[in-house]
């Protein structure tokens, strides 16, 4: 196959956005000394290659033969706790004999976590006593409740295993303090296996895995160990170029490690940077469509649509899938302008739904994007396909197609926010007034401008002339109806709950085609005087 080939294209697009996404988190990275930069260079060496494609019988084997067992962790990634799931769910059909080590609860709330574990105290009074939400800042609880009601349901021993905060930011530190609490629950259990379940960092072999070797060796104790890496981003790589990234579950690194397959690293950094901007959730996308159909359901179900049985003929890509490229090339229903357009996309991680071939891709695995997509998909089962308009219908249409969107994923999460125009005020006056901050957001400045532009216009019942909307480059164009429409998207959503606006009229913008010549215009102006007025909850 030629090197030019849709596969090896997307995965080098792929490789892009994880090289964005890898310089976007590590400007958020608190620790940026050279001793973190170090840590983390011996844990990209240690899961830099891989020896072989294993089995997971392979892995139960070790397993079954180990005292501790190591298993990575990716805190804000789902999948990476379901699997920990998936392992002591296997590993239970075995032997009861083993106990759970948390990185996610300090050792110093073992009381809270052995009362809990016991049914004791309620969910409530467990998180608040151990500062579940405060110590990570964001709530990951039901990422991580899975396990514990595993442990609650089978009897199974949990312990605390982070440090405590007075050991300061070192991971050194921190590994050290986390080793003798390890050998402190085998000698309160010397007959159990310990499952360590941390974030991956620590397992590199010189890392939290030397510290336990040191203690037990000093005590005399034999040790064998199993290690359970997660995601290997080097490995995945290296699996894609041969094509059997979708059919390697776990590969095994060394005689006792092995690396777990199960996620894409841009999926995996993904959630973290949805993690850093509070998005809420993460969409599984282990079982893309049915869960995107399930979002399609409940949009439908509360307005009381009926998008019949072609809704199961959609396709579902995430921004891991690297067939989306190809199928969408072997179709011959694109033209190259629209194949470099739909890879334009890739690249700025948009989300977006092709109605021609019923395909939708999910470009950020978070709830809102595939409850948006999940909305666009059921305002094109409702009014059909989009057709050429004029420039000015065809703004006032996608400003429509972006409110229903934004509008569709309030339902599914309400908590979700969009831009207002006090924060494109803010933004203007930030950027006008550091002239280094606005090199490189030129887009974002230019947003701002025709977006409070557009509302001083439209508080008048004046539209854009239709010689502004040609004036728009492709990437303003789609910036300027972005935000007009999430924000128009928002009030209709508080206007519904005002009673301000009936379930009705939102159905009927669902199911209208909008075909003839300036109805874009009227439909948007007629929507905006039913907002006029409407109260927007302040955001905390």
């Amino acid at each position: 196959m030629s090197e030019f080939s849709p596969r090896k294209e997307l995965l080098q697009l792929q490789k892009r956005i994880f090289r964005k996404n890898r310089r976007l988190i590590e400007s958020s990275v608190i620790h940026s000394d050279k001793t973190f930069k170090a840590y983390e260079r011996r844990y990209l060496n240690a899961v830099r290659r891989y020896q072989s494609v294993a089995t997971i019988g392979e892995v139960e084997e070790a397993m079954a033969k180990a005292r501790v067992i190591y298993v990575g962790d990716y805190h804000t990634l789902n999948q990476s706790q379901r699997s920990f799931l998936r392992v002591l769910r296997s590993f239970i059909q075995k032997t009861r004999h083993f106990c759970i080590g948390l990185e996610v609860i300090q050792s110093r709330h073992q009381e809270w976590l052995d009362k809990y574990v016991q049914g004791k105290i309620s969910d409530r009074t467990f998180l608040k006593k151990v500062g579940f939400r405060e110590h990570w800042f964001f709530d990951l609880w039901e990422n991580f409740r899975p396990i514990f009601d595993f442990a609650r349901y089978h009897r199974i021993p949990l312990y605390g295993i982070e440090a405590s905060p007075g050991l300061g930011a070192s991971l050194e530190k921190r590994d050290a303090e986390t080793a003798r609490r390890i050998y402190g629950i085998y000698r309160k259990n010397p007959e159990l296996k310990i499952f360590v379940f941390i974030g991956d960092l620590h397992l590199a072999g010189r890392h939290l895995p030397l510290e336990v070797e040191k203690i037990f060796a000093q005590a005399g104790i034999p040790l064998k160990t199993v290690t359970l890496f997660q995601n290997g981003e080097a490995i995945y790589w290296k699996l894609a170029d041969k094509k059997i990234e979708d059919q390697v579950i776990v590969v095994k690194i060394s005689g006792n490690e092995f690396c777990r397959m199960h996620t894409p690293p841009i999926i995996a950094q993904q959630s973290y940077l949805n993690w850093l901007e509070h998005e809420e959730g993460v969409f599984d996308y282990a079982d893309a469509k049915q869960s995107f159909l399930d979002y399609v359901d409940r949009i439908a179900g509360f307005l009381s649509l009926k998008p019949g049985p072609e809704k199961e003929e959609v396709e579902v890509f995430t921004c891991g899938d690297l067939s989306f490229l190809k199928k969408l090339k072997g179709s011959g229903k694109f033209s190259a302008s629209e194949l470099r357009e739909i890879k334009r996309q890739i690249l700025r991680s948009e989300s977006y739904t092709i109605p021609k071939m019923k395909y939708v891709y999910i470009a950020n695995v978070s709830v809102n994007h595939a409850a948006e997509e999940a909305s666009h998909y059921l305002k094109y089962l409702s009014s059909g396909e989009e057709l050429p308009r004029p420039m000015q219908d065809a703004f006032y249409a996608n400003i429509l197609h972006e409110a229903i969107g934004f509008f569709g994923s309030k339902i599914i999460n309400h908590r979700r926010k969009c831009s207002r125009p006090s924060d494109f005020v803010k933004l203007l006056r930030y950027l006008t007034h550091n002239r280094r901050a606005l090199k490189g957001r030129g887009l974002e400045y230019r947003t701002a401008l025709f977006f409070l532009e557009h509302e001083r216009k439209a508080r008048k019942g004046m539209p854009f002339h239709p010689n502004t909307v040609k004036s728009l480059s492709v990437d303003l164009f789609l910036a300027v109806t972005h935000a007009i429409g999430y924000y128009l998207g928002e009030r209709m959503f508080y206007r519904l709950l005002g009673g301000g606006l009936s379930k009705d009229y939102v159905r009927d913008l669902f199911c209208d085609s909008m075909e003839e010549e300036g109805e874009p215009v009227r439909r948007y102006f007629q929507l905006s005087e039913r907002l006029k007025g409407v109260k927007l909850p302040k955001r905390v």
